[in-house]
């Protein structure tokens, strides 16, 4: 049977259209000047499915894995995609159609594919231990040739990661440590149990811990200092017997708090303490780091999501649940339980990020794509960039027009640079209409002149997920291309 067309849907259609192709394209057009201390890979992921979605209510989250990787050199820039080959999607290719339902809900998924692992390996792309990994955080991580981005095959680490893997494990770059949770998966009454593993720069797990928590939770980031780890666990709750049953997998449940789980990074579970903050939204955070006995977290937090629906199945609106950016402070010291939150800036906001090289350290920056004019920007686009000064309040803002779809913002250090700031900024944006893609490349210092070169991608690339940016000169790329 022939590949037929996508329905109508918020994420299948503008800049969310699925392009359905693979390209090498070896010399792109620039605008303006790529600086010459710019060198190293951009890679982003992102979900596009190959094949149309057979459940009516098509998720963001739920389309297969597509790596960009933009190759800068000398001025010039190069670029491939391709699609992450995971046993589901090769199954799905092999019988030329979708098989999974959304989420991998088991009630929709054909009978075809119930023993293999629902991975779409979409969300984020990363180099650690010499390995390209494509993650979510539902499956192990994905393997891909950091040039080529042929799939290599899932990464059990020797059989260490058996469930899944975070979509964001952090990576300590004081030394090298790569930092994991995993959900294990609970059915009935059994009690909701994460993992926890550190794995050096060479790639070999030196720790494994399993922590027990409040309860299942869809727990996309966590948080990492220089001495500890903290789980957050909010109210997206998820459910495999309630999916079962007819209702939402992941649910919002207003009247739970957020809870914050602290341990030290060599501890164990029983060294867990558990703070509390007002229920919260949040999936991503800029950085995180350790002010005497406090733990300062500046995160993107909302009062709710507009991703998932209630229990009832009724969704709150992006204008409702807009996210800002916060600072949440855990004092060790006190006895109380509770955690200080405080609105740094209230633009809408997603995807914050620091110098990602001072993560588990202070930082003083954050980047972000935002929004300025668009109603939902999930769906219509974020359609600005900014970058914070986390300790004035300052901000430096680029407006793309209305209707434009800007990625993460990701910051570009130049080679041989090694202070905050020093260095770029990129991320991908997509103009209403247009019938290309921009990777523009702005002064970290200043945003708001514009960006000082643009590559033109010949084609619009769908709206995705997560970047990264990796250096001739950082450890992680030096390992990961000789090898």
């Amino acid at each position: 049977m022939a590949a037929t067309n996508y329905r109508e849907s918020p994420y299948l259609t503008g800049h969310h259209r699925p392009t359905r192709m693979e390209v090498d394209a070896p010399d792109l057009f620039v605008e303006g000047e790529l600086p010459a201390d710019l060198a190293g890979v951009f890679y982003r992921n992102g979900a596009e499915p190959l094949y149309p979605p057979t459940d009516e209510d098509y998720h963001w989250f739920d389309g297969d894995g597509m790596v960009y990787a933009f190759f800068i050199e000398d001025g010039r820039a190069s670029m491939r995609n391709r699609w992450v080959r995971t046993d589901k999607l090769l199954l799905e290719m092999k019988e030329g159609r979708r098989l999974f339902g959304v989420h991998g809900n088991p009630v929709t998924t054909d009978p075809i594919a119930r023993h293999t692992r629902y991975n779409t390996a979409n969300t984020n792309i990363i180099l650690h231990g010499g390995k390209l990994l494509a993650l979510m955080e539902g499956a192990p991580p994905v393997e891909l040739d950091p040039r080529s981005l042929e799939t290599i095959g899932e990464e059990s680490y020797g059989g260490v990661i058996t469930t899944t893997f975070s979509a964001h494990p952090t990576v300590d770059h004081a030394n090298g440590e790569l930092v994991n949770i995993g959900t294990i998966a609970r059915d009935g009454d059994r009690s909701p149990e994460i993992h926890y593993e550190v794995i050096d720069f060479s790639g070999r797990p030196i720790r494994t811990e399993v922590i027990p928590v409040p309860h299942q939770s869809l727990m996309h980031t966590f948080f990492v200092t220089e001495n500890h780890v903290v789980f957050p666990v909010t109210p997206l709750d998820v459910s495999i017997k309630r999916a079962l049953s007819g209702g939402p997998i992941v649910a919002w449940m207003p009247d739970r708090p957020t809870k914050l789980g602290v341990m030290p990074r060599r501890g164990t579970a029983s060294d867990v303490r558990w703070f509390e903050v007002e229920p919260r939204h949040m999936l991503h955070q800029a950085n995180v780091w350790e002010d005497g006995h406090r733990i300062v977290a500046d995160v993107a937090a909302a009062e709710g999501t507009a991703l998932f629906p209630d229990l009832h199945g009724r969704r709150r609106s992006h204008q409702e649940t807009q996210q800002s950016l916060r600072r949440w402070t855990i004092d060790l010291a006190a006895d109380t339980g509770a955690v200080r939150e405080e609105i740094i800036n209230d633009r809408d906001i997603q995807f914050p990020r620091p110098d990602d090289r001072l993560m588990t350290r202070p930082s003083r920056y954050a980047f972000s794509n935002s929004n300025l004019n668009s109603v939902d920007g999930r769906v219509d686009g974020m359609d600005s960039v900014l970058r914070v000064d986390t300790r004035t309040g300052v901000e430096d803002l680029y407006h793309f027009g209305d209707g434009a779809a800007a990625g993460e913002l990701i910051f570009a250090p130049r080679v041989g640079g090694t202070s905050e700031l020093d260095g770029y900024a990129l991320t991908l944006v997509h103009k209403e209409g247009a019938a290309e893609t921009e990777l523009a490349v702005f002064d970290a210092r200043d945003l708001s002149s514009g960006p000082l070169a643009r590559v033109r991608i010949p084609f619009r690339i769908p709206s995705g997920f997560h970047c990264n940016y990796y250096s001739v000169d950082s450890p992680l790329y030096e390992q990961a291309m000789r090898a």
